[in-house]
């Protein structure tokens, strides 16, 4: 028969798409309303497919769902079944697993989809009673859409016998068996898809842990699809509804429209953490808090599109209240974005979303130099002198490219388990007012232990300031406590407090008088007193005797350390 004739004041039939005795489906041209569409046709007017065909379209019609295939019209012509509904451009959940498990935030959007369109389905009457990959479209906006409800309960005694028996694992046990099955048996169906998409792999009426097969899955993910595709349909979610609210409260960052902004909720909160996994969305996966600091909290993330692990820095959120600071954190850290250097923490992202603000950053498997100290004591000269090195190196980095760091301190120097320093937060004091950044978070203790005195009294700071807060440190390494414990900008401004870093030799013998000369010139009270720049600062030290570059300590000849070593030669 001539199909395109039969159609042409309706449709314009572009292209064959799939066809069987009994069915044929065209991409085809709506003439009227000028949009592609898909038609369907069933030719056998005597089969008993021929009702199955159109009740299908009438249960299709009876939902409006974006996760469902819609019907627009149906009818008869010269013996042929009709039905056109919409085109979906895109492919398979089938074919786009063919190509790999599909990546995490994708799993999370297809779930969303299909709990939504079982919902809407549900209130309606409707069980799907089976979703299958190849007939689960995803289209190119990423969107989960149901296009086969040929076995739905509404349709169910229409189906002629012999098609009703199958033993889909996409399919709930119980419906296997031959029941008619009820909402739970959709959330099975889900379930398995789910798998399947996160996988790869078919899942079995004992399926395996998906973290086994895929060990980067979120925790939280694993549990809910494990739990929908419980043989027992009592110990299955009880509705869709149930099944997304536990999927919403740890991964969905959707807001009710029109609700406002968000409220405030602090770290200190019980509502904090729920509130932070709900903003990461589909981006990260929360793992465990690493630390904080001045801007807010560091968290040990997944990055679920590229499935590695990273640090995650949220501005706190009091602080994302003022539109300056939010804007000069972002200005900042793009700018800190810019530098490449193995001594220096990459940052990847910065983004936002429900009031809070972050950027996520490479993460360094180790301690700062603040918990060594406090887990080893005072350190060794050469191990010290090797953190300095490594810390002057990524300054001579920043500075070549006009950012200083403005906040050297312990806590910003990151060890990681080869020894290596990776220094993090550059430049982005900046962003903070002085009352915030020396009013109780810089360090540990709540003062400004590390911070050069120009900084303190609001004066011009530049790359020396940098190297007073590095020299600060260095003193911390060997002393195993802050240079300057009582120091406080009120007593800094009033002059009543020490400028003078303590005697190092006065309690290690085993500092080098050079080593001490060196860093108590870098902590000079006067700028123009200190070296002029982080590569002067490496130099001098070099120039000392210290080989920095090849991670060893030569102390200087005559040193007290090598007269007392001749002893025992």
């Amino acid at each position: 028969m001539d199909f395109e004739r039969l159609f042409s004041d309706l449709f314009e039939l572009e292209r064959p798409v799939a066809e069987s005795e009994e069915r044929v489906l065209y991409v085809a041209r709506d003439r009227i309303l000028k949009r592609r569409v898909a038609l369907r046709l069933h030719l056998s007017a005597d089969g008993p497919g021929r009702s199955w065909f159109l009740r299908e379209a009438e249960v299709l019609a009876s939902l409006d769902h974006p996760s469902v295939g819609h019907a627009y019209a149906a009818g008869l012509r010269d013996g042929i079944a009709w039905r056109v509904g919409n085109w979906i451009e895109g492919e398979s959940l089938a074919d786009a697993v063919a190509r790999g498990p599909r990546p995490i935030p994708a799993v999370l959007s297809i779930a969303r989809d299909l709990l939504y369109a079982l919902d809407h389905a549900h209130v309606r009457g409707v069980v799907m009673r089976r979703i299958k990959p190849t007939t689960l479209m995803i289209d190119v906006s990423g969107r989960a859409i149901v296009t086969d409800l040929r076995f739905c309960n509404r349709v169910l005694e229409v189906v002629p016998p012999e098609a009703r028996a199958e033993e889909s694992p996409f399919l709930a046990p119980e419906v296997r068996g031959g029941e008619r099955g009820d909402p739970s048996a959709d959330i099975y169906a889900v379930g398995a898809v789910l798998y399947y998409a996160l996988t790869g792999v078919t899942p079995a009426d004992t399926p395996r842990p998906i973290r086994e097969l895929r060990p980067l899955c979120p925790v939280v993910l694993e549990r809910i699809v494990l739990r929908a595709l419980r043989r027992k349909p009592a110990e299955r979610f009880l509705t869709a509804a149930e099944m997304l609210a536990d999927l919403a409260a740890d991964t969905d960052f959707f807001t009710e429209p029109g609700s406002g902004p968000p409220s405030l909720i602090l770290p200190d909160s019980p509502h904090w953490e729920r509130r932070l996994r709900r903003a990461l969305g589909d981006d990260y996966e929360l793992l465990t808090e690493v630390g904080a600091g001045s801007f807010g909290r560091v968290y040990r993330v997944r990055d679920l599109q590229l499935e590695r692990e990273v640090a995650l820095k949220v501005l706190d959120p009091q602080l994302t209240q003022d539109p300056a600071i939010a804007e000069g954190f972002q200005r900042e850290a793009r700018i800190a974005a810019s530098l490449q250097h193995p001594n220096i923490v990459s940052i990847y992202d910065i983004h936002g979303r429900l009031g809070l603000l972050w950027y996520t950053m490479e993460l360094v498997n180790g301690e700062n130099v603040g918990q060594l100290v406090q887990k080893l004591g005072p350190l060794s000269v050469a191990r010290t002198v090797e953190l300095l090195d490594d810390t002057l190196m990524a300054l001579e980095h920043a500075h070549a490219r006009r950012l200083v760091h403005r906040d050297v301190k312990p806590e910003n120097l990151l060890v990681d388990h080869e020894g290596r320093v990776h220094v993090t937060d550059f430049g982005l004091a900046l962003a903070l007012p002085r009352g915030r950044l020396f009013g109780g978070a810089t360090s540990r203790s709540g003062t400004p232990l590390f911070a050069a005195p120009e900084q303190l009294l609001g004066g011009q700071v530049d790359a020396r300031t940098d190297l007073y807060s590095l020299a600060a440190v260095g003193f911390f390494c060997l002393l195993g406590r802050p240079p300057f414990p009582d120091r406080t900008v009120d007593l800094v401004v009033r002059g009543r407090v020490s400028s003078e870093p303590p005697a190092l030799r006065g309690e290690r013998y085993d500092v080098p008088e050079v080593l001490e000369e060196v860093l108590r010139k870098a902590c000079s009270y006067d700028p123009a007193d200190r070296f002029g720049d982080a590569e002067e600062l490496r130099h001098a030290i070099e120039a000392a005797g210290f080989v920095t570059g090849e991670r060893r300590l030569e102390e200087p000849p005559g040193s007290l350390v090598q007269r007392i070593r001749r002893l025992f030669e």
